[in-house]
């Protein structure tokens, strides 16, 4: 008899040593790229897991985040998607598991990113909630210890998709962006805005890359002798260097505060001078940027740019 109560209070303090843990732990997730997402593409998923209590949190990390991570994930009428199989197959294969010992001090986070159509077997566009499970010992059956995150929603368009298709998507409302008739002012402010969210797509909707790729005198002379062929891809080349900030590229930095100033313009060129202001820790630098502007067609598109530096404040 005493030997049962031994066994029962021990195995009291390990659940009640494992309530403690989960309650001590925030785990969430979120999308890695704020992007509309189409059948067949990757889906960077970020799962986040914050050490909310008051003393050391440990927990196991898999080399395979399978074993740390799965996926629920409903369609809008509460079915369940089956995994995937590429999942399926590392779960049941009789292989070693290894993993790390992890340790998070009070307020400390750990993050990975994880592909979620390598979890779930998507066959169909749609609508999707998802929410995701941590298993801070490692899944081992399917009374493994697990932390639920919070919940997302995908919204999975048709595919494939080709690259104009993508570019021309809002990321926020899912539907086609199109160029509307705005003054000068009106474009450079939505450009700048864009760039201050990341929003690429927005940002690029109203630069004529090419004019601005030809620039330099270096460039053009470089553009002039290509082929029509290695033009497209030199353009290319310059949208996603610029997305990529692998090139140091005045306009796409970004600014915390800017002011339009001025705006001039006639028939089918124009210009727009604004105040922008980057933050670094110890000051704030001023600069004044003058877009140009050419109508084409019955649209405003910023074509060439200048700067002038205006010190601190």
């Amino acid at each position: 008899m005493r030997r049962l109560l031994a066994v029962i209070t021990i195995l009291a303090s390990a659940y009640g040593l494992a309530g403690a843990a989960q309650a001590d732990t925030g785990f969430s997730i979120r999308f890695s790229e704020k992007k509309v997402y189409f059948l067949g593409d990757e889906i960077l998923v970020e799962a986040l897991v914050v050490n909310t209590g008051a003393s050391t949190l440990r927990f196991k990390m898999a080399e395979n985040r399978v074993f740390n991570v799965d996926f629920d994930v409903r369609t809008a009428t509460n079915v369940a998607l089956e995994h995937a199989r590429e999942f399926t197959t590392q779960r049941t294969s009789d292989q070693p598991v290894f993993f790390r010992e992890m340790s998070l001090e009070p307020g400390e986070q750990y993050a990975i990113v994880v592909d979620l159509s390598k979890y779930t077997a998507f066959t169909q566009p749609g609508l999707y909630v998802l929410q995701a499970q941590f298993y801070p010992e490692l899944f081992r059956t399917d009374t493994s210890t697990a932390i639920a995150s919070n919940r997302l929603t995908l919204n999975l368009r048709p595919g494939p998709a080709t690259q104009a298709m993508r570019a021309a998507v809002d990321t926020e409302t899912g539907v086609l962006l199109a160029r509307q008739a705005l003054s000068p002012d009106q474009v450079v402010a939505w450009t700048i805005t864009a760039r201050q969210k990341s929003e690429w797509d927005k940002f690029f909707l109203y630069l004529d890359l090419e004019k601005l790729l030809r620039r330099g005198a270096e460039k053009d002379r470089a553009y002039r002798n290509s082929s029509e062929e290695a033009r497209r891809a030199m353009v290319e080349q310059f949208r996603q260097d610029l997305r990529q900030s692998r090139i140091d590229g005045d306009i796409n930095v970004i600014p915390y505060a800017y002011e339009i100033q001025k705006t001039s313009y006639s028939p089918d060129s124009g210009t727009v001078q604004v105040l922008e202001k980057f933050k670094y820790p110890d000051y704030t630098e001023l600069k004044s940027y003058t877009y140009h502007l050419q109508r084409q067609d019955k649209y405003w598109i910023i074509v060439d740019y200048e700067i002038k530096n205006l010190g601190t404040e």
